[in-house]
């Protein structure tokens, strides 16, 4: 009788040493089809958000040929540009430089990157003027946005951008939160840290996760070269 019963419980159910094998295979064989999903996510999010940063630096070069000038930065948490009245030039200017938060609101762009921070913006201050100070001109000088490959600037991609936009990446590192105008915990990497400290210098380079020996990274920036701007200029008849 005993062997009877026990037939009949392992034919009609599962052992749990069964049922613990099976759902193990199911995890492993779930994990493999999801790690890659999830790097396919990833991925088109970064392509977005390149596709996304060139439509705004379009919208600045447009901006400048309609106005005559290029826009400062937001220093608020409105979207707007924010500018100096009185003297005709952006409220907050470094060493040459206006840095802060992509004036979206004045620009009629997306307010945030795919991963909710504000894109940040920096400009030659020259040519962000207005009345009543003089516009730029094929002449200008100021102070160009330099493009680097590491914080120490050893290598330069361009010494020539009159602007340059960034989104902080999916770490968001530095950058402000869209929803709480805070700015985000800061990057250990110090390449990262270039990318929000408001000097002329910005940080573009290879991906990098964390534990890599140059540090994590994951900004992308694009920027506008001042000749690239003056033919656009020229090409609408607004230079010389």
């Amino acid at each position: 009788m005993t062997r009877f019963c026990t037939t009949r419980r392992r034919a009609g159910g599962f052992s749990l040493i069964e049922v613990a094998i099976a759902v193990f295979v199911i995890v492993i064989l779930l994990g493999s089809i999801f790690v890659p999903l999830t790097t396919q996510v990833e991925q088109r999010q970064v392509s977005d958000t390149e596709k996304t940063l060139n439509e705004v630096r379009d919208a600045l070069t447009g901006f400048a040929v309609l106005n005559g000038y290029l826009p400062c930065p937001d220093t608020g948490t409105n979207g707007l540009e924010n500018v100096n009245a009185a003297s005709g030039q952006c409220a907050t200017i470094s060493g040459g430089v206006a840095c802060g938060r992509l004036p979206h609101a004045t620009l009629g762009l997306a307010r945030s990157d795919v991963w909710g921070n504000r894109y940040t913006y920096c400009v030659n201050e020259r040519f962000a003027r207005r009345a009543p100070a003089a516009p730029f001109d094929l002449g200008s000088g100021g102070t160009d946005i330099r493009i680097c490959t590491n914080q120490s600037c050893t290598t330069t991609l361009s010494t020539t951008a009159v602007l340059a936009v960034l989104s902080h990446g999916r770490n968001g590192y530095g950058a402000t939160n869209l929803n709480t105008g805070a700015q985000n915990p800061a990057s250990p990497s110090a390449d990262e840290q270039e990318n929000y400290d408001s000097d002329r210098d910005l940080v573009s380079r290879v991906h990098t996760a964390a534990g890599a020996g140059a540090g994590e990274f994951d900004d992308i920036v694009v920027w506008l070269p001042r000749y690239t701007l003056f033919n656009r200029m020229v090409a609408a008849g607004k230079l010389p």
